[in-house]
């Protein structure tokens, strides 16, 4: 979904936030003292970050009856350290991770913040014009072996071209920033990336071969099934649902304001580690994309859908062994 559609992108998170920011907003001057605190751990240079520095400026912590807190974090797996030692309240990370933890029997709930995917970039002269001409390529995939995107591209090539790419591609697994630099070098063919670092191969004079969210839509799945959210335990949100709708209101006002208005962005710019303007845009243009708008029910069928490729493609190892998506995942309007 390009540009044109971000509107329609925004109806049920930005309903959400004028509706608790309605509610909130008269309260929130004469019962500040009363607001909830909500310690968010953030990546240092993370896309949340950008989206917590809006609700900054424009106070739409105070606004959703909140006082956000930001714990920033080395990396994402700190993050799940945090959540699981009472260090952070929500973190940023994938509904497997969540999926995972509820089969283990720890109740953690998950909802979506961001749909923006990677996609397989090559240099502008290749020669590589779609999925088939991956065979005998050197692939290189950020994430490892069972990194959901790459399954997903997988089961789209063996899908559409009856093509094993694990085995017919010289696929290579790497960090990210390795492999744009060995993209550029000429050392690789093409690289399956996540999608910041795309379009910063993008802003270099890179095309992408096919889109992750294309692979998607092959499959039947829909254009903005959400693999990254907000994560936090269930029994922590069910004693303050008016904290956790308060957080996801505040986020969505965010949102709402970076869609819109492009003046938004100019504050944010030092975080994104963007000193040209292809970069910039090619990362405003891409977060913009990725704002999520499927609600939970939508999402969770959309997640069985994708588990169920998973298994295909990937076996128990693409689902950290797990037969079937345990319940409760996603967290609900109405508090389900």
């Amino acid at each position: 979904m390009r540009q044109g559609k971000e509107p329609a992108r925004l109806g049920r998170r930005a309903c959400l936030a004028v509706a608790v920011g309605g509610l909130a907003g008269a309260a929130t001057e004469s019962r500040a003292a009363d607001r909830a605190t909500i310690r968010l751990g953030i990546l240092q240079f993370g896309t949340v970050q950008w989206v917590a520095e809006i609700i900054r400026r424009h106070a739409l912590d105070a606004t959703n009856a909140i006082a956000l807190e930001t714990v920033v974090l080395a990396n994402n797996d700190a993050g799940r350290v945090a959540l699981m030692a009472g260090a952070a309240d929500v973190i940023v990370s994938d509904w497997f991770f969540v999926a995972s933890q509820r089969e283990a029997g720890t109740r953690l709930r998950f909802a979506p913040f961001s749909s923006a995917a990677g996609g397989v970039m090559v240099r502008p002269d290749s020669p590589l014009r779609g999925l088939a001409d991956l065979a005998g390529a050197r692939l290189g995939v950020a994430g490892g072996p069972v990194d959901k995107s790459w399954l997903v591209v997988q089961a789209a090539a063996r899908g559409a071209e009856n093509l094993d790419l694990a085995r017919t591609a010289a696929v290579v697994y790497g960090a990210p920033p390795l492999l744009n630099a060995k993209l550029l070098q000429g050392e690789l063919d093409a690289v399956l990336t996540f999608w910041n670092f795309a379009a910063r191969l993008e802003a270099a004079g890179c095309r992408e071969l096919v889109s992750v969210a294309e692979c998607a839509h092959r499959l039947g799945l829909p254009d903005h099934l959400s693999l990254i959210g907000f994560v936090f335990h269930e029994d922590w949100a069910r004693q303050r649902p008016a904290a956790i709708d308060g957080l996801l209101a505040a986020v969505a006002a965010a949102e709402a304001r970076l869609v819109s208005s492009p003046d938004e962005w100019q504050p944010i710019r030092p975080l994104m580690e963007a000193p040209d303007d292809a970069l910039f845009a090619s990362l405003r243009r891409r977060f913009i994309d990725g704002v999520a708008h499927l609600d939970a029910p939508a999402q969770e069928q959309a997640a069985q859908r994708l588990f169920e490729i998973l298994v295909r493609t990937g076996g128990s190892r693409a689902t950290s062994g797990m037969e079937r998506l345990p319940e409760g995942i996603f967290w609900p309007s109405g508090h389900g």
